[in-house]
């Protein structure tokens, strides 16, 4: 099939996947004036922070928070969806040993909940921890050097591998993403002391979060962009070039499309290997080496009004094969009837193993058989059961990731109307408040380009 030549100047931004940073993008590239063009292959916009149905019951599709950390984003989200977002105060907790830990840990609570034993060990490794590391190498390295060994091995490490599927050498310090800051000797003493009485910044379970769930914030931001600007069921299936230039999109093997500026959201190694002509060969190998990493999700509808008042509930221990639940009620009670709750648990996976090729109802007998072992849920209690499979659910930040990914944008730099925006197509962690940021300086460059 071949399209009739459009002059470019006439163009929209041709934008490829509607996930939160396509969205952003479409957002602030309208409130410049400039035309916008939105496809995604799914049938719905928010890409892994979408809000689903499994009646009566809602939840999101990943534990979703929208942190201030931006103001003038937070003030465009709200102006979005005015009093739908909510200020939530709802902290996290780990699971270990019987126990419930605050997370991250904090050093009053583990006072209150550890053995004697291991508390002095943590106290006595503290005092010889000049503060949190920022030279490391790695991410075992980081941890050993900013909370101790006994503090790292408890909590730190055995988690990050089993949410990364790697051995903590090999991944990157990022991989911690800003959630363990505030931990450190000052605040160790301080609480320890009984000297601090505000509450310690990495204790702040302190966030927004939109009414009915965390895919309002697409939705309300594909209103905003004009949903005649968004197609949907449009999966890209290749991505032609003159070498200098995008020059064509094609959708679901079918159909051209004529570019001019084009932003990508897709998951870097996707993007390479839809590129025609396909880009070198030493290109090809670096995408080939980056790994993302696939969740699976169980959901538990249960017929009790709360399980926990937590946020969050983390599982280190490498025996209990999820790594997170969460329970949508505490960050907004629409999210379930008064007298039931709901429950998401994640399974973190890589693909073909057996993890992720293991059936449904596998998976949730093994939630069950974990949530009774755990003292949380009897099985009789769940009244309703969904599932999800999410393929690229995060980049996998080894120590190399980095590097490589610096290589691969330094190529795709070469096409002077190709731009990469989000976690998947930057292949680095992010929150939703960054890509709108990143997405409303992407759309005032872009402005500037066209005048």
């Amino acid at each position: 099939m071949t399209t009739e030549t459009v002059d470019p100047r006439t163009m929209p931004i041709t934008i490829l996947g509607g996930g939160p940073a396509g969205l952003a993008m479409g957002l602030y590239a309208r409130r410049r004036g400039l035309g916008v063009r939105l496809l995604e292959a799914g049938q719905e916009v928010g890409g892994n922070a979408r809000t689903l149905e499994l009646p009566p019951f809602r939840y999101d599709t990943g534990a979703h928070r929208f942190h201030d950390k931006n103001a003038a984003v937070t003030a465009d989200v709200k102006a979005l969806l005015g009093d739908d977002l909510r200020r939530v105060d709802a902290p996290s907790q780990i699971c270990w040993q019987g126990r419930r830990i605050d997370f991250p840990p904090a050093p009053f609570d583990l006072m209150r909940k550890l053995p004697p034993s291991v508390l002095a060990r943590i106290a006595w490794e503290q005092l010889a921890i000049p503060g949190q590391s920022s030279d490391a190498d790695h991410f075992r390295e980081m941890a050993l050097q900013s909370y101790g060994p006994t503090l790292a091995e408890l909590f730190l490490l055995n988690y990050t591998e089993k949410l990364w599927g790697a051995d903590a050498e090999t991944l990157s310090p990022q991989v911690a993403g800003g959630r363990l800051e505030g931990l450190d000797l000052r605040t160790f003493l301080l609480e320890a002391l009984g000297r601090s009485t505000a509450k310690a910044r990495h204790l702040d379970g302190s966030f927004y979060y939109p009414r009915s769930g965390y895919g309002q914030i697409a939705a309300a931001t594909a209103d905003a962009i004009g949903r005649e600007h968004i197609r949907t069921g449009a999966r890209i299936t290749r991505i032609a070039h003159d070498g200098r230039r995008v020059t064509r999109v094609t959708v679901n093997d079918a159909e051209p499309i004529d570019v001019d500026t084009v932003v990508s959201t897709l998951p870097l190694t996707v993007l390479l290997r839809l590129l025609d002509p396909a880009p070198p060969d030493a290109v090809r190998a670096l995408g080939a080496s980056m790994r993302f990493r696939n969740l699976r999700l169980v959901v538990l509808g249960l017929d009790r009004p709360r399980l926990t008042p937590n946020a969050s509930l983390y599982f280190p221990e490498r025996s209990v094969p999820f790594t997170r639940l969460y329970e949508p009620k505490n960050r907004s009670p629409d999210m379930a009837p008064d007298d039931q709750t709901v429950v998401v648990l994640e399974r973190p996976c890589q693909p073909g193993d057996a993890a992720w090729t293991q059936p449904d109802a596998a998976l949730r007998k093994a939630a069950c058989a974990m949530l009774e072992a755990q003292g949380l849920v009897h099985r009789d209690e769940v009244v309703a059961v969904a599932h999800h499979a999410m393929p690229f659910a995060y980049p996998i930040l080894d120590v190399a990731a980095e590097s490589k990914a610096q290589r691969i944008k330094a190529y795709l730099e070469g096409f002077d109307n190709l731009h990469l925006l989000g976690r998947s197509a930057r292949f680095a962690y992010t929150h939703v408040h960054s890509l709108y940021a990143d997405a409303k300086a992407l759309a005032q460059q872009v402005a500037l380009q066209a005048v």
